[in-house]
């Protein structure tokens, strides 16, 4: 008689942390081969201590069995975890390569697999150590209105537009239950110590009739990315999401789709009766996590960015409300020492060729130029700042301006461009900068051309190339409209009159 094949029954129980995967596995070994020697050592000791034993056990010399050879053994099992911590601190005094600590976890310390807790703090340890590694969207986590509970604008009450209180043990319970019958996944919430900001990290595994031991085995399946990443900044309305993918490694639709289901979920783990929250959107993608802080993190709900930057980080003593610009009073001359002359006319000349004195005014041409850019961006466009944003894309949608002077034969081929223009059909993926059609129809209805115009800037440090710009005289800096100096705090948007379009309905401070 043939045996019965088992059957998988789908569970809601979540990958635990001490679930262990092969040291050959992909994951791990795309995960630890990224990591520097220092960072290695120091999740060494990280699993190592007291409170990270349980679900990161090593491989010491309790754990061999009677019948294992010891010559097949490079590296010789501690015989405890005080041993293990005085070899990875020897390790850590003297020079080398990463190769030789890679080694020593994956093939002898924790030869027999490594856990999940385990790869999920290496993948944070990266993050850290590279913060311009991932591509990240900032969400603003707000609360639904409630029709029921009518209030004045000017009236300030306990139920008013507050945050929800994070507890962790209580919104990973609602997480979980959210995410369970539609995938397994393993969660990791940690808070880091030196960075104003709270990681959650969710390995996916995208079908609840999977069992724990398929997670051991690589399947055929496309290689695409299982792990997601959010940020929630201390005392902030915003949420950063990533999907944290691997150098070379393809983002497919899956992993996008998959994202999204974590990303509906986490709005309704915070909410709860006559209390119900969404995540909108804030125009704001970037790879680098300083300048997520900058412009969307704590304190910054609001467009404080540009020349809004100086009372936004505190440079005055005094209280914004109470600042008064002062002028420097250039009439004054300026006292010398000792009453001595000491202009280039009472100088004596030397021998050989006599200095050039520079330009007035080109010296005073560029110090206007100087205090322009500084009056239109404040503290913030620096070029080593490290808030760097690499992209910045925007729709223009004035109208065409008029030319009375143009004849009817060249409004004809106006308007046949114009129809040209309108039937072209953009490839690739939809951008968000298209239009709806509502918009297409008010365009329609309207007298005026409106073409579909987009200016991308893109580089480095975008706002801090275009204040240089301003600073050599390239752009003025005073007739320079106010997006282009960061203040509306989007990274993509539409632009009409100078400003960034909001669209009705939208939550305040986007």
């Amino acid at each position: 008689m043939a045996p019965k094949s088992k059957t998988t029954v789908p569970d809601y129980k979540n990958i635990p942390h001490s679930h262990r995967l092969p040291t050959t596995h992909r994951e791990v070994q795309r995960t630890f081969s990224k990591l520097s020697r220092q960072s290695l050592v120091s999740l060494a000791h990280q699993w190592l201590a007291k409170k990270n034993r349980d679900f990161c056990r090593p491989y010491l010399l309790a754990d061999r069995e009677t019948d294992e050879e010891e010559e097949d053994e490079l590296y010789t099992p501690a015989q405890s975890y005080d041993e293990l911590q005085e070899i990875y601190k020897e390790l850590a005094a003297r020079k080398g390569g990463k190769r030789e600590i890679q080694d020593r976890i994956l093939e002898g310390d924790w030869r027999a697999g490594v856990s999940m807790y385990q790869l999920a703090t290496a993948e944070i340890q990266y993050l850290l150590d590279h913060p311009s590694s991932l591509r990240w969207t900032a969400k603003r986590l707000a609360r639904i209105p409630n029709a029921k509970s009518v209030s004045l604008d000017m009236e300030v009450t306990n139920d008013s537009e507050h945050l929800p209180r994070f507890q962790a043990q209580t919104f990973m319970a609602n997480l979980a239950r959210e995410l369970s019958p539609l995938m397994k996944a393993h969660y990791l919430l940690i808070r880091i110590k030196t960075m104003p900001m709270t990681i959650l990290r969710v390995y996916i595994h995208d079908s609840p009739y999977s069992t724990e031991a398929s997670l051991a085995t690589d399947s055929g399946s496309a290689d695409s990315a299982k792990s997601v990443l959010f940020i929630w900044p201390n005392g902030s309305p915003f949420v950063y999401s990533s999907i944290a993918n691997h150098f070379g490694q393809v983002i497919s639709d899956d992993g996008r789709h998959l994202r999204d289901v974590v990303q509906q979920a986490i709005p309704k783990a915070f909410s709860r009766p006559s209390a119900r929250y969404q995540l909108a959107s804030t125009n704001f993608t970037t790879k680098s996590l300083d300048a997520l802080l900058a412009y969307r993190g704590p304190g910054k709900s609001n467009a404080a960015s540009g020349g809004w930057s100086i009372f936004q980080d505190h440079n005055f003593s005094q209280n914004a409300l109470d600042f008064i610009t002062s002028q420097k009073d250039d009439s004054r001359p300026k006292a010398s020492h000792g009453g001595k002359d000491t202009t280039g006319a009472g100088a004596k000349a030397g021998p050989g060729r006599p200095k050039r004195t520079l330009d007035d005014k080109e010296t005073s041409e560029a110090k206007r130029r100087r205090e322009v850019a500084a009056g239109r961006f404040g503290s913030s466009a620096q070029p080593n700042d490290g808030q760097g944003l690499e992209r910045v894309e925007v729709r223009i949608d004035d109208p065409f301006p008029h030319v009375p002077t143009l004849t009817e034969q060249a409004d004809g081929d106006a308007s046949h461009i114009s129809d040209q223009s309108t039937s072209h059909n953009r490839r690739g993926r939809p951008s968000l900068l298209d239009r709806s059609l509502d918009e297409i129809e008010e365009l329609e209805g309207g007298d005026a051309w409106v073409p579909d115009v987009r200016v991308v800037f893109q580089g480095s440090h975008v706002f801090a190339g275009v204040r240089q710009l301003v600073e050599q005289g390239i752009v003025d800096g005073e007739k320079m409209p106010g997006w282009m100096t960061g203040e509306a705090g989007v990274t993509i948007g539409a632009v009409k009159e100078g400003r960034i379009r909001t669209k009705t309905g939208q939550i305040p401070g986007i």
